[in-house]
């Protein structure tokens, strides 16, 4: 699983380190975002927005992933110290077969994130609490990842940003939820 994900990182992303939240910047030929809410809504406020967000993500994650089920959930803690830390009970709670992947010092300040990851079979509402946690900016920077659909799911209280390998693909999936795109010149 690390291999397979170390693999693909680099030769999908070079030397671009994995805060998610950096994608729109360095790979704008590639990356898309969806809002998870009508009229950019970005938080929900009741149980059917809640299950408006839920629907949105899953949609798009499962149009991603097709018939490949396994996904890897890139989970990040953070600290001061170059140490691996431990994951935050919550999320330890919902993927305790995780493995600690990798560390890096953030470009945006001084804390360094320890990046843990749990492979999982999806099918449709696995990651619905997740996605709450997501929605409620409970925790960030979380990370689906598909090396063998070579793409990347992140999603953020607000909506998800994905990337793909190509444009073409980008493309595709921009079309087929338009209706869920920014109004944004930048997509933003």
């Amino acid at each position: 699983m690390i291999k397979v994900l170390t693999k693909f990182w680099e030769s999908e992303f070079e030397d671009f380190v994995p805060e998610a939240h950096n994608f729109k910047h360095e790979y704008p030929d590639r990356w898309v975002r969806f809002h998870s809410l009508p009229k950019s809504k970005r938080y929900p406020e009741s149980d059917e927005e809640y299950l408006e967000v839920f629907r949105r993500h899953n949609v798009v994650l499962q149009d991603l992933l097709a018939e490949q089920r396994q996904v890897l959930v890139v989970l990040p803690e953070y600290s001061e110290s170059s140490s691996p830390t431990k994951l935050d009970s919550q999320l330890a709670g919902l993927f305790p077969a995780s493995e600690f992947w990798c560390s890096f010092k953030s470009y945006d300040d001084d804390v360094y994130w320890h990046l843990h990851i749990s492979e999982i079979t999806f099918t449709g509402r696995e990651l619905d609490h997740l996605f709450r946690l997501v929605a409620d900016d409970d925790v960030r920077n979380i990370m689906m990842i598909s090396p063998a659909k070579k793409m990347v799911f992140h999603p953020y209280d607000g909506g998800a940003d994905v990337v793909l390998a190509t444009t073409k693909q980008r493309d595709r999936l921009k079309d087929k939820y338009h209706h869920w795109l920014s109004d944004h010149p930048d997509g933003f």
